[in-house]
C-alpha cells in the first residue's frame, strides 16, 4: 500500500439534529475505525482520521491528522477536502442514512395525547458520491473500501453495495448480540467482485484491524 500518498480512515456515527437537543444517531462507538487508523500509524502509513460521534477514547489517533465531523454531509465534505490522487479510503464510519426534513430551531415541546410525526429525507450516499467524483474528475490511483453492517442476507447485501458504489472491497459484519456496534469483538467477511476473500470469526476489533490491514497490503 506504499503507493498511496495518504490513507483516510473514517470512524463512528454521525448526528442529524431534530431540534437543538435531540438528534438521530446510531450505536457505533468508532472502535473499528480507530483500531484500523491506529494500526496503520504504527506501520508508518500517512493517516487522516475523520471521526464523528465516537466514544471519547476513540476521538484522537496519535500520529494521524485528526478531523472531527458531526453530520453525514460534514463527513462527505471533509473527505472530499482531503481526497487527492493516490488516496486510499477505508470507510469504517456509520453515517446516518436519513435526516429530518425540517429540523426545528427551538426545542420541540412534548404534546400530551398526540404523537410527533418526524418527516425524514435521505442523506447523500457518501461512497457512491465519492466514486462518481473520482470518475468525473479523473482522480488517479484512488481506491475505496466500504463497510456494510447487516442484520440479514449479509453476502447478498454487501456484494450489491460493492457493485453499486464501485468499491475495491467491502467489509461486511453481522449486527447481532455480542457482535457489531458497541461490542469489543466482531465477525467480518471481506468481499470483492468475485466473491468472499476473507472471513474472520469473533476476534477483538484490534486483531480484526491488523488482519484487515495485512489483507489489504497483500492485495493492493
Amino acid at each position: 500500500m506504499r503507493q498511496f500518498k495518504k490513507i483516510i480512515v473514517t470512524a463512528g456515527g454521525t448526528r442529524e439534529w431534530i431540534d437543538p437537543i435531540r438528534f438521530i444517531a446510531n450505536a457505533s462507538t468508532g472502535k473499528m475505525g480507530y483500531s484500523i487508523a491506529s494500526e496503520l500509524v504504527k506501520q508508518n502509513y500517512p493517516v487522516v482520521y475523520i471521526y464523528g460521534n465516537v466514544s471519547e477514547k476513540y476521538a484522537h489517533v496519535e500520529g494521524a491528522k485528526n478531523l472531527s465531523v458531526e453530520t453525514t454531509l460534514d463527513l462527505l465534505n471533509t473527505i472530499l477536502s482531503e481526497l487527492e490522487e493516490r488516496t486510499l479510503l477505508i470507510m469504517a464510519a456509520a453515517p446516518a442514512d436519513f435526516k429530518p426534513k425540517n429540523p426545528s430551531t427551538f426545542k420541540i415541546k412534548k404534546q400530551e395525547k398526540s404523537l410527533l410525526a418526524l418527516e425524514l429525507e435521505p442523506n447523500p450516499d457518501i461512497l457512491q458520491t465519492l466514486s462518481q467524483h473520482i470518475k468525473t474528475n479523473q482522480i488517479q490511483g484512488c481506491e475505496l473500501i466500504g463497510f456494510a453492517a447487516e442484520t440479514n442476507d449479509l453476502e447478498k447485501n454487501a456484494r450489491e453495495k460493492l457493485i453499486k458504489k464501485n468499491l475495491k472491497y467491502i467489509i461486511a459484519n453481522p449486527i447481532q448480540k455480542n457482535s457489531g456496534f458497541g461490542e469489543e469483538k466482531t465477525n467480518i467477511q471481506i468481499f470483492s467482485e468475485v466473491g468472499r476473500e476473507l472471513e474472520i470469526n469473533y476476534e477483538s476489533k484490534d486483531i480484526v484491524a491488523q488482519k484487515i490491514i495485512e489483507f489489504l497490503k497483500q492485495r493492493l
